[in-house]
C-alpha cells in the first residue's frame, strides 16, 4: 500500500503548480525520515523539505515506499525526489541516468554494527572483504561484500541484537537511535564513510534544480540547515 502526505507551497516563485512527489523509506529513517503515529511526516529531511517550499513555493507530496520500490519508482518516473543521496556510492546505470543533485545540504556517516560477542574490532569495510554482512535491500554497497538483503534498517538492527546476523551497515544517527531509545545490544563502528547527502530529483523535473540549490543556499547561510539538525541530534529523544 502507498501511503502519502501533501503539504502546500508558498505560491510565490513557483516554476509552476505541480507538486513534486518524495518518496520516504519504509518504516522511516529516524531521525532523517520518518511518519509518526498522527500520520505527519517528521526529522530532518522533511523538516528540510518544508523550508525549502517556504522558500520556493515548489509543492511536496510525501509518499512512503520500501526502499527497492522508492528506486524503481523513481527511474519509472513515478515519484520526483529521493533525499539524502549520496553522489559517492556507484549506482545502477538507469538511476544515474534518471538522476539530477542538487547541492549538498548535510553529512550522513556510515558505520557498522556488529554483535558484541566478535572478539576483534571492525572499523573498516576492508575488514568485512567476503563475509556477509546485513544491508538494506536496494541501497549501494561495496561490490567486496557479500550483501544478505533486508527491507530496512529497523529489521537489521534487530536481527544483530537477536544473534541472527552478526554484522550490518547503517547509517550511524540511524544505530545509535535504535541503540540508545529502542534498547538494542549491538556495537557501533567509527563512521567507515562520511558523505555529504544531496536531494536528488528526477531529470524530468529539471526546471525545479535552479530553485532547489538557491533555496539550500539561503538556508544555510542563515543557519537554519544547522537548525533542523540540532532539532533532532541535540535534543530529547526522537519518538515514532
Amino acid at each position: 500500500m502507498i501511503c502519502a502526505g501533501v503539504w502546500i507551497g508558498l505560491p510565490a516563485g513557483a516554476v509552476n503548480a505541480e507538486t513534486l512527489r518524495v518518496g520516504m523509506p519504509l518504516p522511516g529513517q529516524i531521525p532523517f525520515f520518518w511518519r509518526d503515529d498522527s500520520g505527519r511526516y517528521q526529522g530532518i529531511y522533511a523538516d528540510t523539505l518544508r523550508a525549502v517550499a517556504a522558500e520556493t513555493g515548489i509543492e511536496f507530496e510525501f509518499i512512503a515506499l520500501s526502499q527497492a520500490r522508492l528506486r524503481r519508482h523513481f527511474i519509472g518516473q513515478e515519484i520526483d525526489i529521493e533525499v539524502g543521496v549520496s553522489t559517492n556510492l556507484v549506482e545502477p546505470e538507469p538511476l544515474q541516468q534518471a538522476s539530477l543533485y542538487s547541492r549538498p545540504f548535510g553529512i550522513a556517516n556510515e558505520v557498522i554494527i556488529y554483535s558484541p560477542e566478535l572478539s576483534f574490532p571492525v572499523f573498516i569495510l576492508n575488514d568485512l572483504k567476503g563475509i556477509r554482512v546485513a544491508t538494506v535491500r536496494g541501497t549501494a554497497v561495496p561490490d567486496s561484500l557479500i550483501r544478505e538483503d533486508f527491507s530496512n534498517a529497523w529489521q537489521i538492527a534487530q536481527r544483530v541484537h537477536r544473534g541472527w546476523n552478526k554484522i550490518g551497515l547503517m547509517k550511524e544517527a540511524i544505530a545509535i537511535h535504535y541503540q540508545r531509545d529502542e534498547h538494542l545490544n549491538y556495537q557501533i563502528s567509527l563512521p567507515y564513510s562520511s558523505n555529504p547527502v544531496h536531494i536528488r530529483l528526477h531529470r524530468s523535473r529539471q526546471p525545479f534544480l535552479a530553485q532547489i540549490n538557491q533555496s539550500l543556499k539561503l538556508l544555510e547561510e542563515r543557519g537554519t540547515l544547522d537548525q533542523i539538525v540540532c532539532k533532532y541530534l541535540c535534543g530529547q529523544p526522537a519518538t515514532e
